[in-house]
């Protein structure tokens, strides 16, 4: 027997902005313990439940070993063995021939997140990209609510950098936490959760912000459980209260956001300098309150006015700051509390607390925003942390950098496009009736479609019918791949090799520690195959290593002098921007170059502010409603998604799904725990236990995503969603899929039957 051999790796699980340094230990081939890994920091050393699971993912004795065809119908899960050589040439000749009658975007690559790592995402862009396909959805599992919302704001799909950048970097220490919509305990424990009880054991007071009481309301300082899709309207609130007791910080209004930029009152656009008369003609205009007159912003000397109203060449103006305390006005805590199911006391209570505080963060995430209306409640968020000078936008107060330059993926051949784009809910109108350009194939790689994303019914009998050829790239038969007429065996992260820009500010590289099992290969493998099928293998040579390289040598600032070498001995730390003495202010990616607390790109849909709409079917009044509960999706730190939804240890822990529902929901219904229910809509149905609680509010039921359909008496998490797409999305980046902005009704199994 050999030596043990210890290999440096790391697991990356999709942890939201975090991934965990492994110690693998090898013997004889094989992978016998993993561990914590150490770091230059270490409070990065740790490992969780997920983790220490890996090697029950790796030698599972349900994974997929070899390449499989589809015998029988679609969704029967009956598969033969086939060649590599049979499999990447069926699935080539197939997109020649689609392509061939409908052009090479009816080829959709959908690319999912759990255990994605930088190359296993970059050669399937990079393959999308050079056959000038389409990628489905930037954002993995139509999460583009975020990414949207801040989009608007900020200029960027990352609001992280503005909101949680000192906080990621541990450069600040906060005296406010408000945690919005998010449950780390659960979804993030290692790095978000811990880092807010450092800032909780430094003396931060911690506020949670929730329809659920969760994990990580149990550790907060207070709870404020509203009610679904109701954020916009507390953010409204508390807006209100801070502007009218004089909490927002003027000095940062006006140098940061387009809070002075006039607005014409009919039209909603911004005054520019020939609406003046200015020869300054497309500059923006302000009111200087030392002249009492227009001028072009940021002229030397001017005061710029941040509220009144005023006249230019006779057309009524306010400036932005003043249309949205116009907005927040109508919104006193009173009426906040109507719509939110909070107190007014709780709304002021908490305006005051980030008004006063001299350092207050936010932590936000996806589930936050899995609504109708989510990129609106990201931009109340934004906003709120705005107007209290709470978002980073200097140098010197941090900023968390661009790691990776995806150019050379996206761009392979910068002399020809790169490839169409679609969401993930335009990809159902794109496959059922050719909208807004057909696909008539999708590649599925680190995603269970079928099982996370919204209308699983729709997906079953619509969706994938109209495609001509699925193909998946999994570890296991799971519900989506017992859909897929090609199967491909792909690694575990103790197969091959990666780049993983996480926990923030480090670097790791995940290194291989053992040979992929049976016939597996790795998804740059995969693709490096179907490219030189498809011509383009010149574009794969040198596999995962020389994708990494790829990446380091790409010449971003943050990546000088890394190498793929010096990080086999561990993490290294991006080269951030230093603390500077003279702040410098970050350039915002918006139309403006700064933070647009007022769009003026979205006045023609009523949303230039970030105005309170209802749920598109969230009941927030339950009378005479055919479908009278909330229902929304919690996360479980047992899967990360579906992943580890079939791992033992985890399942003996957790072994079945529960709807959780309030004790008066659940006595009106003369339902009790461990009772076998339906929940169910006009949509679909699934079958479970109860789980009689008061961890989430009347009205409201809760079932944790991520379970396998194989848990469920029938159905499953999303049978119960809807793919309704909000246009305004659309046209902004992508629409969001809206787990948590569903109708139910929940009875007990027997009566349903009847």
């Amino acid at each position: 027997m050999r030596e043990t051999e210890k290999i440096r790796t790391v697991c990356p699980a999709h942890c939201g902005i975090d991934a965990c340094g492994i110690m693998a230990h090898v013997r004889d081939g094989r992978v016998v313990k993993v561990e914590p890994a150490d770091f230059p920091d270490p409070k990065y050393r740790r490992i969780c439940l997920r983790g220490l699971c890996s090697l029950d993912i790796t030698y599972h004795p349900d994974r997929l070993k070899y390449p499989m065809k589809r015998t029988g119908e679609r969704g029967e899960g009956k598969f033969e063995r086939i060649s590599w050589d049979e499999a990447l040439d069926t699935i080539a000749d197939k997109f020649k021939n689609i392509a061939e009658r409908y052009g090479w975007p009816a080829i959709g690559w959908v690319l999912g997140g759990p255990g994605a790592g930088t190359t296993k995402f970059g050669a399937y862009l990079r393959l999308a990209s050079l056959t000038q396909s389409t990628r489905v959805s930037a954002w993995g599992y139509g999460d583009a609510g975020l990414p949207c919302g801040s989009r608007v704001i900020f200029g960027s799909q990352f609001p992280y950098a503005y909101l949680m950048a000192d906080f990621l970097s541990g450069r600040s220490k906060p005296e406010l936490v408000v945690v919005w919509g998010t449950n780390p305990a659960e979804s993030q424990p290692l790095n978000m959760m811990r880092r807010i009880m450092d800032a909780k054991d430094n003396g931060a007071f911690v506020a949670v912000i929730d329809p659920r009481f969760t994990v990580t309301a149990a550790k907060a300082d207070a709870y404020l459980g509203l009610k679904p899709g109701t954020d916009a309207a507390l953010a409204l609130g508390l807006m209100h209260v801070i502007f009218d007791e004089g909490l927002h910080d003027e000095a940062f209004i006006r140098r940061h956001t387009v809070g002075a930029y006039l607005v014409n009152d009919e039209t909603g656009a911004f005054v520019r300098g020939n609406d003046a008369g200015l020869p300054e003609e497309r500059d923006v205009v302000i009111w200087d309150a030392a002249t009492d007159s227009a001028v072009p912003r940021g002229q030397a000397g001017a005061k710029p006015a941040l509220t009144g109203t005023y006249r230019v060449n006779g057309v009524p103006c306010r400036p932005a700051l003043q249309c949205l305390m116009d907005l927040a006005g109508a919104y006193p805590p009173d009426r906040a509390a109507k719509i939110t199911g909070l107190s007014a006391d709780t709304i002021s209570g908490l305006a005051r607390r980030i008004g006063r505080a001299e350092r207050a963060l936010f932590v936000t995430h996806m589930g936050f925003t899995r609504t109708y209306h989510g990129d609106i409640s990201l931009r109340g968020l934004g906003t709120v942390a705005s107007i209290t000078g709470n978002v980073n936008a200097t140098f010197g107060g941090g900023h968390l950098p661009a790691v990776l330059n995806w150019k050379p993926f996206l761009h392979a051949n910068p002399e020809k496009p790169s490839y169409a784009r679609l969401g993930i809910l335009q990809l159902y109108n794109a496959a059922i009736k050719g909208e807004p350009f057909p696909v008539k194939a999708v590649w599925l790689s680190f995603i269970n479609f079928l099982n996370q994303c919204a209308d699983t019914n729709k997906i079953a009998r619509e969706v994938f019918p109209s495609l001509e050829l699925i193909v998946s790239t999994e570890l296991f038969m799971t519900d989506t791949a017992r859909y897929a007429d090609i199967v491909l065996p792909v690694c575990s992260y103790l197969e091959f090799s990666d780049l993983v820009p996480f926990p923030f500010p480090f670097i790791q590289r995940q290194q291989k520690a053992i040979n992929p099992l049976y016939e597996c290969r790795s998804d740059v493998d995969i693709a490096a195959g179907l490219a030189k099928r498809l011509g383009f293998g010149e574009y794969f040579q040198g596999g995962e290593e020389a994708f990494i390289d790829l990446i380091l040598d790409s010449g971003h600032d943050s990546l000088k002098g890394i190498t793929r070498e010096k990080l086999r001995e561990g993490p290294m730390p991006l080269n951030i921007v230093p603390d500077m003495e003279t702040e410098i202010d970050l350039p915002f990616s918006t139309p403006s170059g700064k933070i647009e607390l007022y769009s003026e790109a979205l006045r023609d849909v009523g949303q230039a502010l970030p105005v309170y709409l209802e749920p598109l079917e969230t009941p927030l009044d339950a009378k005479g409603k055919q479908y009278p509960l909330a229902f929304i999706q919690g996360h479980s730190r047992f899967r990360t998604h579906s992943m580890f939804g079939n791992v033992r240890p985890l399942l003996d822990m957790n072994p079945e799904p529960f709807v959780d529902i309030n004790p008066v929901d659940a006595a009106a219904r003369g339902i009790e725990t461990d009772d076998r229910v339906t929940v169910f809509n006009d949509r679909g149905r699934t079958t479970l236990k109860a789980r009689v609680t008061e961890a989430v509010a009347p009205g409201v039921v809760d079932i944790t995503e991520g379970w396998w359909m194989d848990r469920f008496g029938e159905g499953g998490v999303n049978c119960l969603t809807h793919d309704v797409i909000n246009p305004v999305q659309e046209r902004v980046y992508e629409p969001n899929m809206h787990m948590n902005d569903v109708a139910v009704e929940v009875v007990g199994t027997v009566e349903t039957e009847k």
